[in-house]
């Protein structure tokens, strides 16, 4: 039985309209409070409505790639990991039965995110078996309420009403998972091939750092109980013209040297924001 399978791929038509529906709702779903908070006070650090994420699996992969235009990517005041002169490219797909986004109503969601590895900027999440400091490259989510509360912390995320997550168990853990940023917001990219089930079990703590006009974003989310494996074997492919593009060299990573096959039940995301 298929784990989570997205619908078709979609262009124009109903599809198109439907994306209009969701982006038309997002005021609706995002709290009024944060946001004139934005407005009426910018030079303040705030902190956005807490979203939960419940009964949810993930694939992340980790690469080398040139120190150089990876530090090109990154702002000054964050600082690249670097191992054996290669920055860390880290890739991460997660599917939730349930994502809630401060008062709104809970509903299944999937994210997408492309960052790079960094040291702690703040002095948290510094055990590097158990937590983990990202820049963030690229964001998207098939979850409106989530992605306005981070566009109103000026982090551009993205909106895929259509993000493809697929685990077929049955055909020896295929896994499938494409990410189209809509409205112009990133190029597209896709994943396959292989994971396994996760067994080992442990804690973990991912902040997700980014930048978005005179402010600094942190997204820590704290799962207090996640099982792992470390076998998959998956591929990256998206376009040269891309984000990721000029770290690869070409469209494709044949397979992430290093891979986490996760599953949780709980996880809980904190965004704070606080100007440069």
């Amino acid at each position: 039985m298929t784990e989570s399978v997205a619908a078709g791929r979609r262009k124009g038509g109903p599809a198109r309209a439907s994306t209009l529906a969701s982006l038309a709702s997002l005021a609706s779903l995002a709290s009024l409070t944060t946001l004139i908070t934005l407005v009426a006070t910018p030079a303040a650090a705030f902190e956005l409505p807490t979203t939960r994420f419940g009964d949810c699996t993930e694939f992340v992969g980790v690469a080398p790639v040139p120190e150089a235009p990876a530090r090109a990517l990154v702002p000054q005041r964050f600082t690249p990991v670097v191992i054996g002169g290669m920055a860390q490219l880290v890739v991460r797909v997660a599917d939730c039965r349930a994502v809630q986004v401060g008062r709104a109503p809970a509903r299944p969601g999937r994210v997408g995110q492309i960052g790079l590895i960094i040291a702690s900027p703040d002095g948290t999440a510094t055990d590097p078996n158990t937590s983990i400091n990202n820049y963030t490259l690229s964001y998207a989510s098939n979850v409106p309420a989530l992605v306005l509360a981070l566009r109103a912390a000026q982090l551009p995320a993205a909106l895929d009403i259509g993000l493809a997550y697929e685990v077929t168990p049955a055909a020896a853990g295929e896994f499938y998972a494409a990410i189209t940023p809509e409205a112009g917001l990133g190029s597209a990219w896709f994943l396959h091939g292989t994971v396994g089930s996760p067994t080992v079990p442990t804690s973990f703590l991912a902040n997700w750092w980014g930048t978005g006009g005179r402010r600094t974003v942190k997204m820590a989310t704290t799962i207090p109980a996640i099982s792992f494996d470390f076998g998959s074997v998956v591929s990256y492919t998206g376009s040269r013209l891309s984000v990721v593009g000029p770290l690869l060299g070409g469209n494709r990573l044949q397979s992430f040297p290093v891979s986490f096959r996760g599953a949780f039940a709980s996880g809980t995301m904190v965004v704070t924001t606080a100007p440069n």
